[in-house]
């Protein structure tokens, strides 16, 4: 029997396990094997909201073990350390440390994307990076504790008017804006939880890009008017400022004063994991993707495709897609019909991204804009563009899920949302 091996449980790998097992899974011709590290997914741009409670990760965590049993494929969890192209196997670390061989006929990886920090000195050591759901509730755990010892601080008088929480963020792209415009709601939500001597006015967040605006993959008019929303909710936006350097409790930029704060964090840039550079001599780029051709097969490797973020696919237009849930999606698509045609040798499809726009969340509204026909641009903002983002997500859950299940998980999620945030924000003394 065929063995189809797929490293990676984000956005493109667990959909593409899921309709190669409902395909080949199901009639018994291949086995369908999924590997990741962690035992449930969460959509990749849903991590902010995790990160700041609005998301609960146990209401809508998809389980792959449970998805396997439903969709016909094997999952294991373990990491994935190496690759053997000659004897056709992937070295993958358990949860017993131990390492253990898997055999393959086809191999897809799948394994998304880091921040990328560009080499910058002081930033693995001191800032918090939001690359998973355990990074995510890393760094939720990481503010609520911060926010208890400010009140702490508030009920022993020893707070002055001055006083504030300093928390800045590098990168201006959609996960730092995100995150930014949570953050004002969180301090809210938990002074609301108890802590009735906390709201927004003790925050002093900053968002910082090192190009002259946030948002550089939006039209420039949209991403003003995000900045400009942003600002309005007393968030600073400082653009054109490098940062040349990190310590414990300030950014240093190349020009200007020095960026002080309480919690740092990088969402900057992306890059494939560091070990896929050069990995069992296969093409890669700078930022340690995977070189593909348009059918997305290595370029030194037939059995080996690569989508999602560690996927650098070439268009048409000379730049490569971009790292983002959708182009990861498409890939998934076209990814799924080549290995049903290789298998049938038919002849294989090539990967083309269409570009349907980008929706920005800015807590209770949204602005960005959407693709008619993949070139007209329509401008969305407002309760309207908030809730195609949220069709989005409820769309990625349907493509695993599918539409009757889809509906009963929403309804189910949002029971759980009832009193999300007194279960995390009370009880942190």
């Amino acid at each position: 029997m065929v063995k189809i091996i797929i490293i990676g449980g984000g956005a493109g790998g667990l959909e593409l396990a899921t309709n190669l097992g409902d395909k080949l899974g199901k009639s018994a011709q291949a086995e369908v094997t999924l590997i990741d590290k962690n035992n449930y997914h969460i959509w990749k741009p849903l991590l902010h909201e995790v990160a700041t409670g609005i998301l609960n990760e146990q209401a809508d965590k998809i389980d792959y073990a449970e998805q396997g049993q439903q969709h016909h494929f094997q999952f294991i969890q373990g990491t994935f350390t190496n690759l053997n192209r000659e004897e056709k196997h992937v070295i993958v670390e358990n949860l017993n440390n131990e390492s253990i061989s898997v055999p393959y006929d086809t191999l897809v990886l799948a394994i998304g994307s880091t921040s990328n920090d560009f080499g910058t000195p002081g930033v693995k050591e001191h800032c918090i990076f939001l690359d998973d759901q355990n990074a995510a509730i890393r760094l939720r755990e990481t503010l609520i504790t911060k926010f208890a010892n400010f009140c702490s601080i508030i009920d022993e008088h020893k707070a002055t008017a001055k006083d504030k929480i300093r928390i800045a963020i590098v990168g201006g792209g959609a996960t730092g804006v995100e995150l930014a415009s949570e953050l004002p709601h969180m301090v809210e939500t938990f002074g609301n939880c108890g802590r009735n001597k906390m709201c927004s006015d003790l925050l002093d967040v900053s968002i910082i890009e090192a190009t002259d605006r946030i948002l550089p993959a939006l039209p420039e008019k949209t991403a003003l008017n995000i900045s400009d929303t942003l600002k309005k909710r007393g968030i600073h936006v400082l653009t054109k400022t490098m940062i040349t350097k990190a310590e414990s409790d300030s950014f240093y930029p190349k020009e200007g004063d020095i960026i002080s704060a309480d919690i740092m964090i990088w969402t900057a840039g992306v890059k494939a994991p560091d070990y896929l550079k050069d990995i069992a001599g296969l093409e890669s780029s700078r930022s340690n993707q995977l070189v593909v051709k348009p059918t997305l097969q290595t370029t030194r490797d037939d059995n080996i495709f690569v989508i999602g973020d560690c996927a650098y696919a070439m268009q048409d237009s000379g730049r490569a897609s971009p790292a983002t849930a959708q182009a990861a999606h498409q890939m998934a698509k076209i990814c799924y019909e080549n290995i049903i045609n290789m298998l049938n040798n038919k002849p294989m499809k090539s990967f083309n991204y269409v570009d349907n726009g980008t929706i920005i969340s800015l807590h209770d509204t949204a602005q960005g804009v959407i693709k008619i026909a993949g070139k007209q641009e329509m401008n969305v903002k407002g309760f309207f563009a908030l809730m195609i983002h949220r069709l989005l997500y409820r769309m990625h859950q349907a493509s695993l899920l599918g539409i009757v299940k889809t509906i009963r998980f929403a309804k189910a999620s949002k029971e759980m949302y009832k009193n999300k945030f007194a279960s995390l924000f009370t009880h942190q003394d």
